[in-house]
């Protein structure tokens, strides 16, 4: 049985609104060209854990506005990217799995000449094609030793972000080793004239800006890539305003309620880009998608304080805690009337045709990918037409994992231990308020809000939407069934074990062989792993300390550091 399928006995309909706001509301829907191209705003946050949001219980982090638009869309509680940023950036933009590209080890680090394959065409390029404006803002980190592998020459009409992993918070710098130089772009240009503002509020900003200067006789496309909740620089790992930190003085764990501070800056900027939309009266023709990119890092000596508990492991492993991410998704055009938690098998790559058929276009103009469109099933909430997922096949690392129908297989190294569950201890044992709801919104949602004016916000029965979102092991993960994928492969059925903690591959050696027999299928497909080397000719000290296309002709020049 699947443990937390969603129940419309805890909903019933419950739009208890005035008749006067929906009246507004469903006039102006009336009224909308349903048959223009929908906007499409796709928010990437970066290493958010599963348990860093209050849409699935936390009763440590409020999220308002997340919560608020999470409840009022399609929970995506069956859903999965990588286990670390390139290969999940490379698995949205393409829809296929990074074994295709050569990016399934690693990610791309500074002057590394790797990125996705110039062959390989990008989501804003099929979007460009179906008549979008399409920008992006925020972080890249596929490719950006030429300028033909960067965001303005692969389908994007503007770019404002970096080009590597992460960045400091306020200085929008990278420091690597010995690598130090800045990482902020505006187009194809180094942007040195900005410092000071928090990267959250600088993207918030920018996005919004393309949102307001937008021509709504077209449709927009737009990848807002934040790096929150990435930690910074290695010599100041969590960083937030001061202002946000202190609402949480109940936290003991300083760095914890820092990076709590970071997540509540990611809320806030969800809510000001959603308050653009309504302002700029493009909500009634727009779909919304707020996903994590992996799981939340948990090492303190990574520079994590995220959790994903009850799910066992971490950003970098192939345990759930890595790769099952939170996202939802959000549509007026979903005609929704209740909450719905999805339990429809989904992966990243199913974002390019499942949002590409959203948008008019014919997924077999898509070619050979990995993706599936689910746009039908959603609309419908009908069966995904997803039934396995390549979770990856890592020769480097020696470590594969596949999921086909409930079950799952887990075999080789895994970084890090067997299967830790991390990050509980950073919960403090915290207790969950009587009603989740009312501290989740006691200090307002834009959101919220606006949802309630548009008669658009749907939980009205508190807290029932919400228990429907949280994970329930079969079992305490304190006491779990340890398996080392090392030693031989681990085999769980996650319909009705999410936690890992039963391994069940003695009791199943025909599918454990099924499974393995998959994996050798695919690796017969798999394009070899592109080249780790880095190339000393990106230094930024090269280039007046800033990271550059550094093999384009304009920036080659002999490097004194090498």
């Amino acid at each position: 049985m699947t443990i937390y399928q969603p129940s419309k006995a805890f909903f019933g309909f419950i739009i208890a609104l005035s008749t006067f706001s929906i009246c507004i509301f469903v006039s102006k829907v009336a009224n909308a060209n349903f048959s223009a191209k929908p906007h499409v705003i796709f928010i990437f946050a970066d290493d958010l854990g599963w348990d860093d949001i209050s849409f699935h219980g936390s009763p440590q982090i409020p999220t308002p506005n997340l919560d608020a638009l999470a409840s009022s869309g399609i929970m995506l509680n069956n859903y999965y990217g990588e286990r670390i940023c390139t290969p999940s950036r490379a698995a949205l933009m393409t829809g296929k799995y990074p074994i295709r590209l050569g990016l399934q080890y690693s990610v791309i680090k500074p002057c590394q000449p790797k990125a996705v394959p110039l062959e390989e065409v990008m989501m804003p390029q099929y979007f460009k094609e179906l008549g979008y404006a399409t920008h992006m803002v925020g972080k890249w980190h596929l490719g950006n030793h030429k300028k033909e592998y960067t965001p303005i020459k692969r389908g994007f009409d503007s770019f404002f972000g970096y080009y590597n992993g992460l960045i400091d918070y306020y200085d929008y710098t990278f420091l690597v080793k010995e690598l130090y130089g800045i990482d902020l772009q505006n187009g194809t240009e180094v942007v040195r004239d900005v410092r000071g503002q928090y990267a959250t509020d600088l993207f918030t900003e920018k996005a919004k800006n393309i949102i307001e200067n937008h021509d709504t006789t077209k449709p927009l496309f737009l990848y807002l890539s934040h790096l929150a909740v990435h930690s910074g620089n290695s010599y100041m790992y969590v960083q937030a305003p001061p202002e946000l930190v202190n609402r949480f003085k109940y936290i003991k764990n300083e760095s914890r309620r820092t990076f709590v501070g970071v997540v509540a800056a990611l809320d806030i900027s969800v809510g000001e880009i959603f308050k653009a939309l309504h302002e700029k009266d493009m909500l009634s023709n727009s779909i919304i998608v707020f996903s994590s990119d992996n799981g939340g890092e948990s090492l303190p000596k990574y520079g994590g304080y995220s959790t994903n508990y009850p799910l066992r492991g971490k950003k970098m492993q192939e345990w759930e805690g890595g790769i099952r991410i939170p996202a939802f998704i959000w549509s007026p055009l979903l005609h929704l009337q209740e909450p719905r938690v999805s339990m429809q098998l989904m992966h990243l790559t199913d974002w390019l045709p499942t949002l590409y058929s959203a948008a008019g276009g014919n997924v077999e103009n898509l070619g050979d990918i990995d993706g599936q469109s689910l746009w039908e099933a959603l609309l419908t909430n009908s069966s995904s037409p997803r039934q396995e997922i390549l979770h990856n096949i890592d020769p480097v690392s020696n470590i594969s994992a596949i999921r086909v129908g409930d079950l799952k297989l887990v075999a080789g190294n895994i970084e890090s231990g067997s299967g830790t569950f991390y990050g509980k201890e950073l919960l403090e044992d915290m207790q969950k308020p009587e009603s989740m709801d009312e501290w989740v919104f006691r200090n307002g949602s834009i959101v919220k809000d606006l949802l309630m004016d548009m008669g658009l916000f749907l939980p009205t029965t508190p807290d029932t939407w919400r228990r429907n979102t949280e994970v329930q092991c079969n079992g305490d993960p304190e006491t779990a069934n340890e398996c080392d994928p090392s030693q031989a492969p681990c085999l769980y059925d996650i319909a009705v074990d999410p936690c890992e903690i039963n391994n069940i591959a003695d009791q199943h050696p025909q599918d454990v062989d099924l499974m393995l027999r998959r994996i050798k299928n695919y690796t017969e497909q798999a394009a070899e792993a592109q080249n780790q080397e880095i190339d000393l000719h990106g230094d930024p000290r090269c280039h007046g300390f800033a990271f550059v296309p550094w093999l384009d002709e304009e920036h080659l020049s002999n490097c004194p550091f090498q």
